[in-house]
């Protein structure tokens, strides 16, 4: 947590007990002034989510710490992309994030690159966004799983355990119970989507299985990160080097938009497979950086260029094609997931 000193900072709460723990590690921080406090109103969930958001409301008062609520439709986007809830959800709580740590950073007169977009995601988060990339052939990069830092946003958080923090505002409060000190959303334990029936039918086999796994699987995952950074490095700096944009991006919502982009294909001779890979991951996140793409996604790429003829789409609504000796990326006519 002393990193966030010196930085304006956005803190993201929902009210779960992870970010309740962040909201009171900060207000007791020396750089306290230099927080804001912003909760994501997702329009689901009904009244229940209008109680989360009153909630965090008076923890901020209390606190003595600025808050925004913003509203964002994730209903909308929804039927709009036909994306999973989950994963339009994600995207617009990112987007109104930044923007809102934007706007912050233009108040405290600091530069936009020296703010921070603080999450509580724990190492319970981490070891479960780990299985479910496993799970889903997310390829190398994805299981480094959840980063600590990543541009401007920063996670203090991600080697705790969630239980440990919830033991942290109970001695705070000891005279609460749980209910009083953070919210609860049903949809985390109710089996109803891909993370909670990782959460409670996968995790606790694991945990009979091998206990203490989770130390374990930690320090894999930091290997993993380390090594997959240094080489991610040097193809981000191989893309940026030649990827070549056709337009700045025009569309009204910046963060849905495909900017058609051109590789040389010259580029990418020589390369061995696993540097291609990441070639085309980059230019991908590149031409669209909220997209979110599976490794089979990638190797067809990859096998169509060494085979000299491609034209495939892929998650985010982008089209892939091999023309005129450039590897080619374009918006399709929609933006299926």
């Amino acid at each position: 947590m002393e990193a966030l000193s010196g930085h304006p900072c956005v803190l993201m709460v929902s009210g779960g007990s992870d970010s309740i723990a962040l909201l009171e590690m900060a207000a007791r921080l020396d750089c306290r002034d230099d927080c804001k406090v912003l909760h994501i109103h997702h329009g689901l969930r009904a009244s229940e989510a209008d109680a989360d958001a009153a909630f965090v409301q008076a923890r901020c008062e209390d606190l003595g710490l600025a808050c925004e609520v913003r509203h964002v439709d994730v209903e909308e986007l929804h039927r709009r992309t036909r994306r999973s809830i989950e994963d339009c959800a994600r995207e617009l709580r990112y987007a109104a994030g930044e923007e809102v740590l934007d706007v912050w950073c233009e108040q405290r007169n600091a530069d936009p690159e020296q703010g921070l977009l603080v999450l509580a995601h724990t190492l319970d988060d981490r070891i479960e966004t780990f299985f479910m990339r496993s799970l889903t052939g997310a390829g190398p990069s994805g299981l480094a799983s959840i980063p600590r830092r990543r541009g401007r946003i920063y996670r203090p958080l991600l080697s705790r355990r969630r239980e440990e923090l919830r033991d942290y505002l109970r001695d705070l409060y000891p005279d609460h119970t749980d209910a009083e000190l953070w919210r609860e959303d049903a949809t985390n334990e109710d089996g109803s989507n891909f993370r909670s029936r990782v959460r409670t039918q996968l995790i606790p086999v694991l945990r009979d299985l091998r206990p203490g796994f989770e130390t374990s699987l930690e320090r894999t995952m930091d290997l993993v990160e380390d090594e997959q950074t240094l080489l991610a490095d040097d193809a981000r700096s191989l893309v940026l080097r030649n990827l070549v944009f056709d337009a700045p991006a025009s569309a009204p919502d910046e963060q849905e938009a495909v900017q058609a982009a051109h590789l040389p294909l010259e580029v990418l001779e020589g390369l061995d497979r696993p540097m291609c890979r990441r070639v085309v991951l980059r230019c991908l996140l590149e031409v669209r950086p909220t997209g979110r793409f599976e490794a089979v996604q990638v190797e067809r790429i990859v096998d169509g260029i060494v085979e000299g003829e491609l034209c495939t789409e892929v998650s985010g609504g982008i089209r892939v094609q091999i023309e005129g000796g450039e590897l080619r990326f374009s918006p399709t006519s929609n933006t299926p997931d």
